[in-house]
């Protein structure tokens, strides 16, 4: 239990793979995040590589990010 009685949350990780470049791991974590901000999650982003995708790029709007060192 947490320090006000509530139940303790644990975290969550899930881990895309793919065999290959280009197959879309990217773009599903960015449909994934589009997914959580509408149902009231909390999503930011740190590093997210385009490799000069458009589509990618345009996905990546509205989502929060966190600024390179």
């Amino acid at each position: 239990m947490g320090d006000m009685g509530t139940p303790d949350k644990r975290g969550e990780l899930r881990i895309y793979l793919g065999a290959a470049p280009g197959v879309g791991k990217t773009f599903s974590m960015l449909g994934e995040a589009h997914r959580r901000l509408e149902r009231g999650t909390d999503v930011v982003a740190a590093v997210v590589e385009t490799h000069g995708r458009k589509k990618t790029a345009e996905a990546m709007e509205g989502i929060e990010r966190i600024p390179p060192r």
